[in-house]
Formats: structure tokens, sequence, C-alpha cells
């Protein structure tokens, strides 16, 4: 049985942890496996998105105890199975079945969306092992919700369930448990036939843009990309398209 899933559908990649007995746990083989596996959905011409999730009740219940030692080699290790999807090219999804816990919180919050069911729970549990966060989760949580939100699950050890990320701005959408995997790829729908380099261009503009940019320099960065997308094929029969279903109502 491998510990992680991979397979490639309608041009979505999906990853799914597969370690139920385990909660989903990041061992060094897991995280060896996560890497590998989002390389290869970056690198093949299809793949338009990646969605994350767990198999079984939990999400990911984060590393493994015995590896969260002093030696820094050991927790980049950990690190890397959330941060290569923190870090992917890609749009990503976690499709948050359970449990995010620790560096599973991380995973969870390093997708660039998340939707999840009413067993989803987002836990820190970062001082309950009298660890300060790691992984850039601060700087990830910040990036997503207010600041009362960030301090209280950061500075007072608080989660969340599913719903009150939904409320939250934590996640998108709440759905039922057996509905959740569909709910992802059916969020992917209107991006699935688009060129990948605009999809690749977006989300690299989009995190540009969430620095403490001047609104002119983010401008000029847009202008750019769009110039650029204008001059693809795919922008030009699409314009030309509508221009035709606009002439054909006059």
């Amino acid at each position: 049985m491998s510990l992680v899933l991979f397979e490639i559908r309608d041009n979505i990649g999906l990853l799914t942890l597969n370690n139920p007995s385990k909660r989903n746990m990041l061992t060094a083989e897991v995280c060896e496996l996560i890497v590998d596996y989002v390389a290869q959905a970056e690198q093949h011409p299809d793949v338009k998105a990646l969605i994350v999730t767990g198999n079984g009740p939990t999400f990911c219940a984060g590393g493994q105890l015995t590896d969260i030692t002093a030696d820094q080699l050991m927790l980049e290790n950990i690190y890397s199975g959330f941060l290569c999807i923190a870090q992917c090219e890609l749009p990503t999804i976690a499709a948050v079945n359970g449990p995010a816990v620790g560096a599973g919180f991380n995973m969870a919050v390093g997708c660039d969306v998340r939707i999840v069911t009413e067993n989803a729970r987002f836990e820190p549990r970062f001082f309950g092992l009298g660890l300060h966060p790691g992984g850039g989760n601060s700087w990830m949580l910040r990036q997503l919700v207010n600041w009362n939100t960030a301090a209280g699950m950061l500075l007072f050890s608080q989660s969340i369930t599913g719903q009150e990320a939904v409320d939250k701005g934590l996640a998108w959408e709440c759905v039922k448990q057996d509905e959740l995997v569909e709910a992802a790829f059916d969020f992917t729908a209107n991006i699935r036939d688009l060129p990948k380099e605009l999809l690749l261009r977006t989300k690299q503009t989009l995190r540009q843009a969430g620095g403490t940019n001047e609104h002119n320099e983010i401008v000029n960065l847009e202008t750019a990309q769009q110039v650029w997308s204008i001059n693809q094929p795919y922008a030009k029969n699409a314009i030309s398209a509508m221009i035709d279903r606009i002439s054909s109502k006059t």
C-alpha cells in the first residue's frame, strides 16, 4: 500500500495522503512521496491544478513526534512535505476531510483555497508541544485571516471547525463529507481548459501582489502579464468569439 496516492483526472492532479491508521502523519517516506508527486504535477503539461486531501477521518496529523528534534535537517525534512505544496506553481486546493494538525495545519493553510467538511478541524497544536509555530505558519495565516483569528489560533492555541473556518474567511465552503473530493474537482471546472502558462503567471502575480507593494507597482506588473496573455492564441480566439457573439445580438 502506498502511503501517498496520486492520480490525474480532468487535467487536475489529486494527491491523497493514504495512511489513515497513522492519521496520515508526515513521515520521512511520506514527505519524499509528496515532493515527488508535486513535481510530477508541476511538470505535467496537462495538469492545471492540484487537490490535496487525506484518506480516512483525518486530513493530516502533522509530523511524527519522534522526528520533532532540535536537528534542523530533521525539521526541514518534515517541512518539505508541506512546503512543496505551499510553494507549488500550480493553483492548489486543500480538500480538508478531518483534523489538520501542526504540520498538517501548515499543509492546509499553504494551499491557495480550502474546501472543508463538517468534520474538518484546524488545530495549530504548537503550544501543546511547547513549540514556536514553524514552517512559515504565522506568515501564511496572516495572509489569509485577520489579526483576531490569527492571534486566537497561534497566541491562544484555539482550534476551529470547518464551518468556523468558512465563517472566518479561512476556507471557501463547507460541504458534506462524501461530496468533498467531487466538490474540489467541481471548483476547478472554469480553469481545466485554460492554458497552463496563464494560470502559472496569474498565481505568480497574485503572490507578488500580496506583499507591501504600491498599487502602481502591481498595475505595471499586471499590465505586462496582460499584454503577454493578449498575444496568446487562447485569448485571441476567446476575444474574437466574444466579439462575434455580441455582434450577432445587435
